[in-house]
């Protein structure tokens, strides 16, 4: 497979994983292109799994911000300045935004561990091997690492979650 072609289907999922691990956008996008970079840099015909090589080099690309910036509390999804102006919109909206709103702030208010799992298994819709492979975990750390992430969902949220 060649790079454009990795490019294409990769760079959506990856933007997005970093989306929701920095809260923003522009960061997002510079951390979504150094992971880019490195997979170009890299001689593809020796990485088995192009999927988990590029969502590993994302994963610590993330990480190694958060230490370079000496950061330990996550930061919030959005921040005030980047609120919407209000304008009218449907009921059903409103509702829809204010149930994501709250579904991204319990999300926050989970360890790094649990957020990430969260986000590869119930949002990536990723299977518990490619992302025990993302992560480096054993298969149950994996799967209770998922059990209590949803869990401390389901208490913050107060509601049921569907496993």
């Amino acid at each position: 497979m060649d790079f454009d072609t990795v490019y294409e289907e990769q760079f959506q999922p990856i933007y997005q994983y970093i989306r929701y691990m920095v809260s923003n956008a522009e960061l997002a996008e510079d951390l979504t292109q150094e992971a880019f970079l490195r997979l170009y840099k890299t001689d593809l015909s020796k990485v088995s799994n192009i999927s988990t090589y590029i969502r590993q080099a994302a994963r610590n690309l993330v990480y190694d911000h958060y230490r370079r910036k000496a950061i330990i509390k996550w930061l919030p999804f959005t921040k005030s300045h980047e609120q919407h102006e209000l304008t009218y919109v449907p009921h059903e909206w409103i509702v829809r935004e204010e149930r994501r709103k709250a579904f991204y702030e319990a999300l926050h208010k989970l360890k790094p561990i649990q957020r990430e799992v969260i986000i590869y298994r119930k949002i990536e819709e990723l299977s518990i091997q490619e992302t025990f492979a993302i992560m480096g975990l054993s298969t149950m750390k994996v799967v209770n690492t998922q059990r209590s992430a949803m869990k401390a969902l389901e208490k913050i949220l107060g509601g049921v979650m569907n496993e």
